[in-house]
């Protein structure tokens, strides 16, 4: 049965068995958007976590969606998957004031490293050249990139026809000043890593699909994302 008509037959019957049945065929979204969002994630974030969040957002837009209306349910439920994974994730990656130092350091190694070597230095490159263990900078990496993913989707890349209190609260949180701050500084960026931002973010493709697309493994597109990252930040606080 098609996802359509299935949704007009349990309209009608509200049957156990055919929830059951719509819950189990939109799970691959759920795992999609959980796939999508678990950007090298600190270790006590777990992508079950994120999982178990988009189910309720799943079960949420079950309930909330109406087939008369015409819209696409993958297209009406991925904004309530997604954004009850990003509360999820708000309310564990919880981000220590020094960060914002930490990622300075980076930054400003890692640019000093590319321009030494003419091109992007590794981790390890970098945590030698901060004499720091690459373990606490890995450490480092994947805060950077847990947070940052919340900002990301939130404002620069969040789809523009989404509509309601979620939108109204996002405007409400972030001036439009700081999004075309952002965007402009993203404009300013090699092309290499402003790929990256649209191939993640705007493209909606996974760790690994964007690693396939540069020829980097998905450990790299991690690192580079906190890279292009931690040269926004500067670039942002800096003015």
């Amino acid at each position: 049965m098609s996802g359509t008509n299935l949704w007009l037959k349990y309209q009608e019957t509200k049957a156990e068995g055919m929830h059951s049945e719509l819950v189990s065929q939109y799970l691959p979204l759920v795992r999609l958007q959980a796939g999508r969002l678990a950007l090298g994630l600190p270790a006590h974030v777990n992508r079950d976590d994120l999982v178990q969040a988009g189910v309720l957002g799943l079960l949420e837009a079950m309930q909330r969606f109406d087939p008369n209306r015409g819209v696409r349910f993958e297209s009406f439920a991925t904004l309530r998957i997604r954004g009850a994974m990003l509360d999820e994730l708000r309310r564990l990656c919880w981000l220590p004031r020094s960060l914002l130092r930490q990622m300075r350091e980076m930054d400003r190694a890692s640019q000093v490293l590319a321009a030494k070597l003419g091109r992007e230095p590794e981790l390890e490159e970098v945590a030698d050249y901060l004499q720091i263990a690459a373990e606490q900078l890995r450490k480092t990496v994947m805060m950077v990139n847990c947070g940052t993913v919340l900002s990301m989707e939130d404002t620069l890349f969040a789809a523009p026809e989404t509509e309601g209190p979620e939108r109204a609260t996002l405007d409400r949180l972030i001036a439009v000043e700081e999004k075309e701050r952002l965007a402009a500084a993203i404009k300013e960026l090699p092309e290499r890593q402003q790929q990256l931002l649209s191939l993640y973010y705007q493209e909606e493709l996974t760790l690994k699909e964007v690693g396939l697309v540069l020829g980097v493994s998905e450990s790299r597109v991690c690192q580079l994302h906190a890279r292009i990252v931690a040269r926004l930040r500067t670039v942002l606080t800096d003015e």
